[in-house]
Formats: structure tokens, sequence, C-alpha cells
């Protein structure tokens, strides 16, 4: 799998609360991407606000202890990477290879592809989940 993919997601705009290709926050670009890409149904989790971050780690935490996630030393192509922001695991991206994820940032203005090994992803990230889909 190439950068190719990812082509079709980058300048997806946000949109809080989004789960489509008419716009998408951080989970919502996930879950379009696993669907598309691989038929994976993730949940919608659209009542939850990309703003409560603390709801947002407690829905990572319960995807993994349910074994939906598995914590993996290194990324390969759909990977979902979790970020830490503030006090909280509340920002994700798919990964396209072992350095760079394709995300929907806000600030960014939607989804665009960046290396998770420099800048500021460097210091919040916490690691590399895989579904159990892809397993």
């Amino acid at each position: 799998m190439t950068l190719d993919w990812s082509a079709r997601y980058v300048g997806t705009p946000y949109l809080d609360h989004g789960r489509g290709a008419d716009g998408c926050d951080c989970w919502g670009l996930v879950r379009l991407v696993l669907a598309t890409e691989r038929g994976i149904v993730l949940p919608s989790y659209d009542e939850v606000s990309p703003e409560e971050l603390a709801e947002i780690a407690a829905l990572v935490r319960d995807e993994v202890a349910a074994g939906t996630w598995s914590l993996r030393d290194r990324a390969t192509a759909l990977d979902v990477a979790v970020f830490r922001r503030g006090r909280y695991d509340s920002h994700v991206g798919v990964m396209v290879d072992q350095r760079r994820m394709l995300h929907s940032d806000k600030y960014a203005g939607g989804a665009r592809v960046e290396r998770i090994d420099s800048g500021r992803w460097a210091s919040q990230f916490v690691g590399f989940y895989r579904h159990r889909d892809l397993i």
C-alpha cells in the first residue's frame, strides 16, 4: 500500500462531528478511511465533540480493553496513531506508512499528511493501534 490511497482524503474539510467526505473531525476521518479502504465499520461517536477530550480518551481506553484495537510497536498503513492533547489521549490519525499519518486537524483546516516523528506530533505521540480486522 502506498501514499496513493491517502491522496483521496487530503483536503477533506475539517468539520466537528463530521463523518463523511464532505467533512470530518479526526475520528470521522479514521472511520471514513477504514470503511472505504477495508470495509471496516467503526462506531460513529458523533455525540462526542472533539473538544470533549476526557470523553474521547475514555472511548479510546474502552475500545482497547474490548480487544477491538491492539497496541503495536511499529506502524503499517491503516494503523491508527493516537496522540495526547493536554492531559488526554484524544487525537487520532491513520498511518500512511511508518512515519507519516493522514489526519484531520481543526487548526490546519482539514485532512493532510504529516510526519509523526517531528514537530508537535513527536512529543504528543502515544502509540500505534491496529484494528482486529487488519490482523
